[in-house]
């Protein structure tokens, strides 16, 4: 069980690294964009989509490890009064929500992934940027959720028995 949850919390590390530089290009190439426009008097559109396709990939990807660090949204007024117990049974009974909320994701996000790279689907903007990079975020992004809440709630079942209570 330790095993699991620190090789999940690992993944979600270096998967969360990974995606942070995704900010700082995403606002470069926002300052390009602002300078082209207003100082050049010309525009360019593909732009635009290439900031959303890499937004996208940063929060799908950046969701487990934003979830390994307790930063997704909880009733923290509420949590932070929880004994060790209590907050073990709120990740247990998180974990098994977000399960449930994940499986059809994956599958359908998958599966139009899959669609969009036999047929080769483009965007349909004068870029024609691909696709599936940019679909199949969402259901891998989806999986290391899945997989960081459930290595979280093997960690509350392990404080519900009475080990250690959970890492950082």
């Amino acid at each position: 069980m330790d095993n699991f949850s620190k090789w999940v919390g690992r993944i979600s590390q270096a998967v969360g690294y990974a995606m942070a530089p995704l900010c700082g290009i995403i606002a470069l190439l926002v300052v390009y964009e602002v300078v082209t426009r207003y100082f050049l008097a010309t525009s360019s559109s593909w732009t635009s989509e290439v900031e959303n396709y890499l937004q996208i990939a940063m929060v799908m990807l950046g969701g487990a490890y934003c979830l390994h660090h307790g930063g997704h949204v909880r009733v923290d007024v509420l949590y932070r009064n929880f004994g060790a117990k209590g907050k073990a049974w709120v990740d247990i009974i998180t974990a098994v929500m977000v399960l449930l909320a994940s499986l059809p994701i994956m599958y359908f996000g998958f599966d139009l992934a899959w669609e969009a790279l036999e047929t080769g689907q483009t965007s349909v903007t004068a870029a024609e940027i691909i696709l599936w990079p940019s679909m199949a975020t969402v259901p891998l992004g989806f999986l290391l959720v899945t997989l960081q809440a459930l290595a979280n709630a093997l960690q509350g079942f392990g404080v519900l028995a009475g080990r250690q209570g959970k890492e950082a």
